[in-house]
């Protein structure tokens, strides 16, 4: 990271909107670069003043005045047209049930031509592949580098509030090398790192209410997502792998 990205990220990050692997990156510039360090104790004292800045509430007499020394407002006078005479009239149609029928069907086609926003799984499909993504880009893939599914567990257990079960499929193409901690949808989640081949493949995990079998999500950036619930917990697969594979190490978890 840069000065120029860390400025633009200095501000969010006083006002907590970064994620947890972001506001890593930006520490670790922060510790090695004194001008961006001092830019945000800058910023911070700024906000700190301006917390703590008394307001003091304005004389009554005050608005009076201003209102006096204004120009009065001009008057402006609206003109009856045929036109708006039919607008009245139509209102007053709809108004007493007379157009019940055409407003209903004004809804209808309302509810289906007007775009709908994402859904809630598809923005944590966003923001899995947005960590994957970043993971690669930052060579930060694993805090914990093992093939030893009795190292990595433990290492989980220490650092969340549920331990996400960890298997070690090596026998089964997919080789485990590590994990790390990262943070998706408003909470820490863990996640679980496989290869296969010259492929790194993010299976993230956290607590579920309800089992269910896997399923596919939107791809973004060459990347997929594939999900299921099961054993109380959410997994969700992040990789560039082909759809059949990536499927197969999810059914194996």
């Amino acid at each position: 990271m840069n000065c120029n990205d860390a400025g633009k990220l200095i501000e969010p990050s006083l006002d907590g909107e970064l994620d947890g692997r972001t506001e890593l990156v930006l520490a670790e510039h922060l510790e090695g670069c004194v001008g961006c360090r001092e830019i945000r104790q800058q910023q911070g004292e700024a906000r700190a003043l301006r917390r703590a800045a008394t307001y003091h509430r304005a004389p009554e007499g005050l608005r009076s005045q201003i209102l006096a020394a204004l120009p009065p407002e001009p008057i402006v006078t609206v003109a009856r047209s045929p036109a708006l005479a039919f607008g009245r009239g139509f209102l007053w149609w709809l108004l007493n049930g007379g157009g019940l029928v055409a407003a209903l069907c004004a809804l209808v086609v309302l509810a289906v031509v007007l775009p709908t926003g994402p859904s809630r799984e598809a923005q944590i499909a966003d923001q899995l592949i947005a960590s994957h993504a970043r993971a690669l880009l930052t060579r930060h893939v694993i805090d914990v580098a093992s093939s030893d599914q009795h190292t990595v567990k433990p290492w989980f257990d220490d650092k969340l509030d549920f331990s996400p079960p960890v298997r070690d499929l090596g026998d089964q193409g997919f080789q485990l090398v590590g994990g790390r901690v990262d943070y998706v949808d408003h909470r820490l989640v863990a996640v679980l790192v496989y290869q296969r081949r010259q492929h790194l493949i993010d299976v993230f995990v956290w607590p579920a209410g309800s089992g269910g079998e896997a399923s596919a999500m939107p791809e973004a950036q060459g990347y997929r997502v594939i999900g299921k619930e099961a054993h109380g917990m959410v997994f969700r697969a992040v990789s560039d792998l082909s759809h059949d594979e990536l499927q197969e190490l999810v059914s194996r978890l």
